[in-house]
């Protein structure tokens, strides 16, 4: 087989575009390296994760991206396909090195402050976020998204629990976690919170 039969091969390549298992297979199967290779030894200023779940995580999440109908389709067949997951590779190591600084717990679980309010102003803010948050948990219908805006948000659980328990890739768990994240700072801010 040929060193880019996803460039080469056309009936691989129309067979990965449907998405046919098979294909998908074998597309993971010969371009595995080029996945380990980008989360091992990195790119620009990040030089690569040391922690093996990290790594793991990152080559699994970069399949997950790649194998998006989208991103499916939107290989030419014309440029080398290692190049093409590099630049996906990039992208998703970015966004989960964005989202860790964002998002920092210790042990996957949120850090809890229990400070008295210091004023009135601060017990009627913290009234009104609670209500905010209930409304908005009211406007959240399309399953999974408020199983997962309770499991995530409300119990701290962690994704890889959540996904297994809902029978979802931990990959879906973390998009659908990004929107409920993004549409809930957009309905606060509409509502005079930022």
């Amino acid at each position: 087989m040929s060193a880019d039969p996803l460039r080469e091969d056309a009936a691989l390549r129309l067979a990965f575009r449907d998405g046919q298992r098979w294909a998908l297979s074998e597309v993971y199967r010969v371009y595995f390296p080029v996945a380990v290779n980008v989360a091992t030894r990195g790119f620009g200023n990040f030089r690569g994760f040391w922690n093996p779940a990290d790594r793991d995580d990152a080559v699994q999440t970069i399949f997950a991206a790649a194998f998006e109908e989208k991103c499916r389709l939107s290989y030419n067949g014309i440029d080398g396909y290692p190049a093409f997951l590099r630049g996906i590779g990039h992208n998703v190591i970015r966004r989960m090195l964005e989202r860790d600084t964002r998002f920092r717990r210790t042990d996957g679980q949120p850090e809890l402050e229990f400070a008295a309010p210091d004023s009135a102003e601060e017990v009627l803010a913290d009234a009104q976020l609670c209500r905010l948050a209930a409304e908005f948990r009211g406007t959240v219908k399309d399953p999974p998204e408020p199983e997962i805006l309770d499991r995530y948000f409300v119990q701290a659980q962690a994704e890889e629990g959540i996904a297994v328990d809902l029978g979802l890739t931990r990959y879906r768990v973390r998009k659908v976690i990004a929107l409920l994240d993004k549409r809930m700072r957009r309905f606060m801010k509409a509502h005079g919170l930022e």
